[in-house]
């Protein structure tokens, strides 16, 4: 029996076991249910037919499987993550973030598809493996975190004292998801990330908004430091910030003139007139995945509440998120940012480290970035996307520089699936192709030099 057939004749219990998966909240954020998921993921990974186990970091546990092949000595571990975003704003879900509801073949739950689907299909595909073939084509071990929404922190630490369990020949980060125009992509790198908070403080208490000609208001200060990182026209202001960005190769340029235009598609899902300066086409792909960022993803300070309230402020916060590109480092940059700060006269602005990731690349030309080409076009029939780097980030520079092994970003969620927001999704069809995308890579893997 072929895996489609396998995956249908079993798809009633697949799916069961998936909405189960969902109904088991696992907020790192706010450290609900992880643990729990953590155990259940075990004990599904083991009723599958795999060793399973739940292992313990200095934060959340990982687990940690794996399924021995008759037919090879190669290995290929498999990364991904069990946790999931807050589900914040609740009012705006069309059915709770952990019913896990099933309506004409969509099933909508925080985590869907970023990226409880994700684990799901490439587990079915090893149990296809290991109860019809009886045996996986190479070696397969699984590598589950429960911090990957929180920007990973406890996971180098892991993956450095834990460099043999997890050998392997390449990394499948099986975190990813379809292009907009319903082709796989597979991303041979991700950005990394530097996560701050800055927090001013002026008077101990608020105070009444008519002491405003003499008293400061840290929201002002913390509006006007803002406003010195970066230019409206994108360009991040502090000096030195650019000075490691490595340029992006002619073979990087050529993949990138080979990506279908994203713009369009952005501007309807998102309900915008147009992107960030009017750019579009190659143009606005390589602004996505070439340049670092700049973004405020929070403000907070003073009367948000209804109606009026003359205050002025005693505090202000926003938390920043960079993106950056190889060979950033986000030490570095946080002592640019502090540098920066001070000379615009921002000394009495706080800057808390929330979380960082370094920047990642695999070559065009590495085995599994080929293997997975392969195993793609053949699932879905239509050649897959291959993007130099991921717009997003994610730790995969812990097996890029950690393990020093190649690497690649992929997965089989459905394009525009509001991963992040309310009402995200997944489909029993997306979930079917990933069953067939993840055993194809196992076999395209396997002969492969």
């Amino acid at each position: 029996m072929d895996v489609l057939g396998y995956t249908k004749l079993t798809l009633n219990d697949f799916i069961d076991k998936y909405r189960s998966f969902l109904r088991q909240p696992s907020i790192s954020a706010k450290n609900i249910g992880v643990n729990e998921c953590a155990l259940f993921l075990r004990d599904l990974m083991e009723d599958l037919g795999m060793y399973a186990d739940v292992v313990q970091s200095r934060g959340n546990p990982l687990v940690y499987g794996e399924v021995k092949s008759q037919e090879s000595d190669k290995t290929l571990l498999i990364y991904s993550h069990y946790d999931v975003q807050p589900p914040d704003p609740l009012n705006e879900w069309i059915y709770p973030p952990f019913e896990a509801k099933m309506v004409d073949g969509k099933i909508v739950a925080r985590g869907a598809s970023d990226a409880k689907g994700n684990i799901m299909a490439f587990l079915k595909a090893a149990e296809y493996y290991v109860k019809n073939e009886k045996s996986t084509p190479v070696n397969v071990k699984f590598l589950f975190e429960g911090e990957e929404e929180i920007g990973s922190p406890n996971l180098p630490d892991f993956v450095e004292a834990h460099k043999d369990l997890l050998k392997a020949d390449a990394v499948v980060c099986w975190d990813g998801g379809l292009h907009p125009s319903n082709r796989p992509a597979i991303c041979l790198g991700v950005k990394g990330i530097l996560y701050v908070e800055l927090k001013c403080k002026t008077a101990k208490i608020d105070v009444h908004s008519s002491y405003a000609p003499i008293v400061a208001n840290p929201a002002w200060r913390l509006v006007w430091a803002l406003n010195s990182i970066k230019s409206p026209d994108g360009r991040i202001k502090i000096e030195g910030w650019y000075d490691d960005v490595r340029p992006i190769t002619l073979e990087e340029a050529k993949l990138i003139s080979e990506l279908p235009p994203e713009d369009e598609e952005i501007v309807k899902e998102l309900g915008i007139r147009e992107l960030l300066g009017g750019v579009k086409g190659v143009n606005a792909l390589r602004k996505l995945i070439c340049e670092p960022t700049a973004n405020i993803a929070g403000l907070k300070s003073g009367y948000i509440e209804e109606g009026s309230k003359t205050v002025l402020p005693c505090e202000a916060t926003a938390k920043l998120d960079f993106r950056l590109i190889v060979d950033q480092k986000p030490d570095r940059l946080l002592d640019l940012l502090r540098k920066h700060l001070n000379a615009e006269g921002f000394r009495d602005i706080e800057i808390v480290k929330l979380g960082s990731l370094l920047p990642s690349k695999t070559p065009p030309s590495a085995s599994i970035v080929k293997a997975s080409s392969y195993a793609a076009e053949e699932a879905y029939k239509v050649k897959p996307i291959l993007y130099p780097n991921a717009a997003g980030s994610g730790p995969d520079y812990v097996f890029t520089g950690i393990l020093y092994l190649e690497s690649v970003w992929t997965g089989c969620a459905p394009p525009f699936s509001k991963a992040h927001a309310p009402n995200e999704f997944n489909t029993v069809d997306h979930l079917i192709k990933g069953v067939l995308y993840a055993t194809n890579i196992l076999r395209e893997f396997k002969v492969l030099n």
